[in-house]
């Protein structure tokens, strides 16, 4: 089924998905681990095809007491002059004119 319709049928019944997590290193459990970048993949999948508080934020729970930390697409590409180079989930690359 596809994931982006579980999640609005889920979102539509008032189920808030808060955390995406990355699966921990266990011994024994590699076999079920993903790339943290399938991750980063998902999440960009759902932005921008449902609505924003339908979209989780992807964590990584730091080892030994390190917290989340979330993990984000990279939109802002780099700097040209006064412009942010941005990159949209399309992966479309825009020149937004920043302040000096």
């Amino acid at each position: 089924m596809n994931e982006i319709f579980v999640r609005f049928c889920l979102f539509k019944r008032t189920v808030r998905p808060y955390y995406l997590y990355q699966y921990d290193p266990i011994s024994g459990s590699e076999h079920l681990r993903t790339p943290v970048e399938k991750g980063v993949e998902i999440i960009k999948a759902l932005r921008g095809h449902t609505s924003g508080y339908a979209v989780p934020h992807f964590v990584i729970d730091a080892p030994e007491g390190g917290g989340k930390i979330p993990i984000i697409p990279q939109y802002v590409v780099g700097k040209e002059g006064n412009d942010i180079i941005l990159s949209n989930r399309d992966g479309y690359i825009f020149k937004y004119p920043d302040t000096k």
